[in-house]
């Protein structure tokens, strides 16, 4: 028999004992989630190089006990956390925050990545370089890291270059036979051994471009192509997509990665910024077929927000989107740590309520304006439907000259947007991510009962843009927020229902209304533990990890040891 208190000993001569959380307040970061999702873990490692991550799994596996691989803990389907505690062995969760490490190779070409690297901390090292990577900063992942978003295979926001996707990668599983393999496919010659691959890595002792697994794919390269067929009755991208499992990528915690291998791409020279306002619907999704089809390149980005969401964003959310504004967005992650250890001394103080920290951020956001420029908030007023587009500054006149067109024979309007006002503008549609959290928590609503989100792929050549409900379904909501990738006919859409509402009938039923529209779910968030993964999903993973030892449970499937039922 195998004690619990043995597993954490031995953990704690591997990572020292302060890297080793075992106290419930200590954990309650890092086992519930940051929309929902919360369960028990026996311990939290926090493993300070890779090599201790290395060890770290041994003692896990040969204890038997389950490994659930953390990152930021910024997703939002709790696909990082665990979900419950009706696992069938103890779960050790693994924070890989202390992991960082970037690697620009290749004549800055490309770049390696290390678990704990953000995409804030990969775009401040290419800058200087005149590169950017494939992602950047999200509505509803600030602070999120390089590697997480591989392993979600996560969309984002940048038009041109598709889903987070690798073929090279360095990575751990077990196999079936309870063997733990570190898999060398970074296509770099790093020797024979883990701990020899994990030295001459973290060393840099390796050269590139001489190894013979060196070829194979690093981004999804034909993702504009795809996008540009307007006619097409499939989505343009969603998670469990084939075309993008392999490996790390779209592995949700199926197996421990190491390292990934990226492209970097050239910085832009400049961008400039298109403020969109339309109270119609189909107006929109008009536009979006005639700019796909008439520009000679894509845009950079192309994000809408609609009012209810600008709204929300503006009165519950203003403290994150000036925290950005104020700090950065690296500031991020350290604020949503240092709030959570206020909330736990706050339920040690019995007098005072237990969401008196949101509370207080609400009554700044409630006594102070919105700190967003004139002409974007008198947009608000005037329009129901908010689209900004981003390009190339050599493509502004361009679509200048196409909106120009396009309105000439339609009713909304555009302007051209300052620096501030672009600023700004994206201030709020990053914000929006997190303005239906902010408004529960403010309201001392319970996010794993109150809150539904939808992460939606809408086919290529669908006619509509947002999710219409029965009035039935419509009668349940409280308030609802809706943003979304538009060009890529991405839909992010949050339901905060009313009291009584039974939430899991009421998610069941709007997932038979967008199966109805052919739409994929969920599009980038990945299945969590929200959605239930397809059958090719599933059976990718169970050839990564067929003792199910690593994030069991995920995508509702079994937390058993073997997949047992």
């Amino acid at each position: 028999m195998i004690f619990p208190q043995e597993v954490v000993s031995r953990l704690a001569e591997v990572v020292g004992e302060k890297q080793l959380l075992t106290h419930q307040d200590d954990k309650a970061w890092y086992t519930k989630g940051f929309r929902i999702g919360r369960g028990e873990a026996l311990a939290v490692v926090l493993p300070e190089s890779l090599l201790q991550l290395w060890q770290t799994l041994q003692v896990c596996v040969a204890h038997n006990a389950i490994v659930l691989m953390q990152a930021s803990n910024t997703g939002v389907t709790g696909g990082s956390t665990p979900d419950g505690n009706d696992y069938d062995r103890d779960v050790i969760v693994i924070s890989t925050r202390r992991l960082k490490g970037i690697h620009v190779i290749d004549d800055s070409r490309q770049a390696i990545a290390f678990p704990g690297t953000t995409l804030t901390e990969l775009e401040q090292t290419l800058q200087p370089l005149g590169r950017e990577p494939h992602s950047v900063i999200g509505s509803s992942c600030i602070g999120a890291s390089v590697v997480g978003g591989i392993c979600n295979n996560s969309g984002g926001s940048l038009i041109r270059r598709g889903p987070a996707f690798t073929e090279k990668s360095l990575f751990a599983r077990i196999h079936d036979d309870g063997r733990l393999e570190l898999v060398n496919h970074l296509g770099i010659d790093l020797g024979e051994t883990p701990e020899q691959m994990i030295d001459a890595l973290t060393q840099r002792r390796y050269t590139t471009g001489g190894h013979p697994d060196w070829q194979g794919k690093i981004w999804a390269d034909d993702y504009a192509d795809r996008l540009r067929d307007v006619d097409a009755d499939t989505p343009a991208r969603f998670n469990g997509d084939l075309r993008y499992l392999h490996d790390s990528s779209g592995s949700a915690g199926k197996v421990v990665v190491f390292a990934v291998r990226l492209p970097t791409f050239a910085a832009s020279r400049g961008s400039e910024t298109f403020y969109i306002g339309s109270s119609d619907e189909q107006e929109l999704v008009a536009l979006r077929r005639f700019l796909l089809t008439r520009m000679a390149q894509l845009p950079l980005q192309a994000e809408y927000i609609h009012r209810n969401a600008f709204d929300l964003t503006v009165r519950y959310a203003k403290h994150m989107y000036l925290a950005i504004r104020k700090l950065g967005p690296q500031s991020i992650p350290r604020l949503m740590a240092n709030k959570a250890r206020w909330d736990i001394g706050v339920r040690r103080a019995r007098f005072l309520p237990a969401n008196m920290v949101d509370r207080c951020l609400q009554l700044f956001n409630q006594v102070t304006p919105s700190f967003i420029a004139p002409r974007i908030m008198a947009w608000r007023d005037a329009w129901e439907h908010h689209l900004m587009i981003k390009v190339d500054v050599e493509q502004a006149s361009e679509l200048g000259a196409l909106l120009k067109e396009f309105f000439s024979e339609h009713r909304g309007d555009f302007f051209h947007c300052s620096p501030r006002e672009a600023a700004d503008a994206f201030l709020v549609r990053f914000g929006v991510g997190g303005c239906t959290i902010s408004y529960c928590d403010a309201l001392g609503y319970d996010t794993n009962q109150r809150l539904v989100a939808f992460d939606v792929a809408l086919r290529r050549n669908d006619d509509a843009w947002r999710l219409t409900l029965p009035p039935s379904l419509a009668a349940q909501v409280e308030v609802d927020s809706c943003c979304g990738h538009f060009f890529c006919f991405v839909n992010h859409q949050d339901y905060v229902l009313k009291a009584g509402v039974d939430a899991k009938a009421f998610k069941e039923a709007v997932k038979v209304y967008l199966e109805q529209r052919g739409a994929k779910y969920p599009a980038e968030h990945n299945v969590g533990h929200l959605y239930h993964a397809s059958h090719e999903h599933v059976e990718h993973w169970k050839q990564l990890d067929p003792t199910n030892c690593c994030n069991p449970g995920i995508g509702k499937t079994s937390k058993k040891k073997f997949w047992a039922e």
